[in-house]
């Protein structure tokens, strides 16, 4: 199956499944209990759009424990994500895709900085390899980036799925159950 159709099918799985809240509300807790989540100074998130795992309780959590958090802004033209720091979730603005986002004027983070990413991805293997929702900006934001990787997606979205030269494994995945990848 090509990436567009296992797409798809995927978004209609993770839109039908049961028990949203209380997935995202174990997610979250897998998230802020990982060793890499606790050690990091700096996290590197996401806000959470439609069936997306909400993990805004963790990026609340980081924000609380006086982490600094970064979030994406993504830049379409070019097809490149910067990620700029944030105080509070309230302080989002709509962006690209109409993705709430960090205004511009907020401090950048570059690339090169060893902070935790959290990496959205629709679906991962064991592997961490990720599918997206196929624009390419994790994978080209990864190419470049020096720090760690936390995956976060719902366990029945662990399966097989077709890689390629331009994509780039996570160092693991956190899921509400399981996790995947290295330890």
């Amino acid at each position: 199956m090509n990436k567009a159709a296992l797409r798809r099918e995927l978004l209609a799985q993770r839109s039908a499944m049961p028990n949203k809240q209380a997935r995202d509300a174990a997610l979250c807790q897998a998230i802020i209990v990982h060793p890499a989540f606790i050690q990091a100074n700096e996290i590197l998130g996401f806000f959470p759009i439609g069936t997306e795992p909400d993990i805004k309780s963790a990026l609340e959590h980081a924000l609380a424990q006086g982490k600094a958090l970064y979030l994406p802004c993504c830049t379409p033209e070019t097809r490149v994500m910067t990620f700029r720091r944030i105080h509070a979730l309230n302080e989002l603005v709509p962006g690209a895709h109409n993705i709430p986002e960090p205004p511009p004027y907020h401090l950048a983070l570059s690339t090169k900085h060893l902070a935790l990413a959290l990496v959205p991805g629709l679906a991962f293997n064991e592997q961490g390899y990720r599918l997206g929702y196929g624009g390419g900006y994790y994978d080209r934001f990864l190419a470049n980036f020096q720090g760690s990787t936390l995956g976060i997606c719902y366990a029945a979205m662990i399966g097989e799925i077709p890689t390629g030269p331009h994509d780039y494994p996570v160092d693991v995945v956190a899921t509400e159950g399981e996790q995947y990848g290295q330890q």
